[in-house]
């Protein structure tokens, strides 16, 4: 058994971890691995250390909630994202999004909508851009329909309806998207 992995140890660190929640991912490991280095050298020399050094070695660390308080008030506090913007954008990109299919003008709001979704930290990268491609797609159709002549692309009614109401369904899929993924990373 490694030394970090003694019961103490992990619940140590578990308490740490806990009560630096507020940390960003990054900083928490960072700080939860620099605890661990610090624990690992200070019993590299006990060949078996008990429970008696172990206390010893945690007690000279400092009380857990003292360091994850230290750790918090070092880092600026984390943006807070209100629910109703959460809830605006995702609603504008599942309105406006198939909208824009049939008045391309709409486009600019949906530019508008797509540029304040890219301001907001709260989602990543990947999600902003999933929902970025799924709102643009009806306004691409919208633009396609009034670019390509009439008759060259020949669906057929039958094949027309399924992809309008698929291209028309996606901005309201990424807006839904955007709610779920909010709510987990909350």
């Amino acid at each position: 058994m490694t030394i970090t992995k003694h019961p103490l140890v992990e619940s140590y660190l578990a308490t740490v971890a806990r009560e630096a929640a507020g940390l960003s991912p990054e900083r928490r490991g960072e700080l939860l691995a620099d605890l661990e280095e610090h624990i690992a050298v200070a019993l590299a020399e006990e060949p078996a250390p008990d429970d008696a050094k172990v206390r010893t070695v945690l007690t000279h660390l400092g009380d857990p909630r003292t360091i994850a308080a230290t750790a918090l008030g070092d880092e600026p506090p984390a943006p807070q994202v209100s629910q109703v913007r959460t809830l605006a954008i995702a609603g504008l990109l599942a309105v406006i999004g198939p909208m824009a299919a049939f008045g391309p003008p709409l486009g600019f709001v949906l530019i508008g909508v797509i540029w304040w979704l890219w301001t907001v930290p709260q989602w990543r990268t990947r999600d902003k851009a999933i929902a970025t491609a799924a709102a643009v797609l009806p306004l691409l159709f919208g633009v396609a329909q009034w670019v390509i002549p009439a008759g060259t692309l020949n669906f057929g009614l039958g094949a027309f309806f399924p992809v309008l109401l698929a291209v028309l369904a996606l901005p309201v899929a990424a807006g839904i998207y955007l709610l779920r993924s909010a709510r987990r990373l909350s």
